[in-house]
């Protein structure tokens, strides 16, 4: 069994950015080049995906409350019938620091949300993502018990306005490590390809989670599984990325490898259940 910590889902008014997502790294990467896109176009059709890899429930990141890709829509969803297989993280994208704020205020005591989600180089104006001005949303995640995921990778790079090759740099988030000790932070896309930096520094800080979905197949990932099999088997979250990448590509690479039975229970499932509070 699995639990998927970063997809996305084609709700309803969220079917272009499910669609889009198919095709949109596959050509940017040579190692993805000739992969197969995700099939499924309906909500049905992932769950039916879900199924057969055994994925027992996935989560959703937010993006904004923009129409399209809004919290609202995310809320209507993980409240109704379909959502019950989905955890929903609150998007606080293309928001200043107090908008931001606001909306995890406003969306936490609905109850229907169990993270907050961003790329923070879009969060408004481009902050350094260890900087003090960027505290206020830490601050808020602690009050509501919440866990921060951070999407870090080169491609963050590549695509956002204004941020350089060291804005993706892990060891810029000790100092926030440090001060949070109760904020568990999640670095999704593991800030490749700044691989050992982020093992190095959830080497030091237990609230530090690494999340490298598709990267898992990138040059260099290798040590990732080397981490989690050398005392980091508790910091590790099994993800997909679909449909950015099909279901069979994330789990061949993360079932991969030489771990043992009980270190690959905890990154598929485990951490996850400990980070969503399903433990019993």
């Amino acid at each position: 069994m699995a639990i998927d910590f970063k997809m996305k889902a084609p709700i309803p008014n969220w079917e272009p950015l499910f669609e889009q997502g198919r095709t949109a790294v596959l050509e940017r990467f040579s190692v993805l080049k000739g992969l197969t896109p995700t099939k499924a176009s309906t909500l049905l059709d992932v769950l039916d995906e879900m199924d057969e890899q055994g994925i027992t429930h996935s989560v959703i990141l937010g993006r904004n409350n923009q129409a399209g890709s809004s919290n609202n829509e995310l809320l209507d969803f993980l409240s109704g019938k379909g959502g019950e297989r989905f955890f929903g993280f609150m998007g606080i994208e293309d928001m200043t620091v107090e908008e931001a704020v606001a909306t995890i205020h406003k969306y936490a005591v609905t109850g229907k949300f169990h993270g907050v989600a961003a790329n923070p180089a879009k969060i408004r104006p481009l902050t350094p993502i260890g900087d003090p001005e960027l505290d206020p949303i830490f601050e808020a995640c602690v009050e509501h018990d919440l866990p921060f995921c951070m999407t870090l990778s080169m491609l963050i790079t590549l695509l956002a306005d204004g941020a350089d090759y060291d804005y993706i740099r892990p060891g810029q988030l000790i100092r926030v490590l440090k001060k949070y000790p109760d904020l568990d932070l999640i670095i999704s896309h593991a800030a490749w390809p700044f691989v050992q930096e982020s093992i190095a520094v959830a080497v030091h800080y237990p609230n530090l989670y690494l999340c490298p979905d598709f990267y898992m197949g990138f040059p260099g990932a290798e040590q990732y599984l080397e981490a989690a099999n050398k005392g980091l088997e508790g910091q590790f979250l099994y993800a997909s990325c679909y449909p950015n990448v099909p279901y069979d590509y994330a789990m061949k690479h993360y079932r991969g490898g030489d771990l043992p039975p009980d270190i690959r229970v905890k990154i598929m499932e485990g951490n996850a259940r400990r980070l969503l509070k399903l433990e019993d």
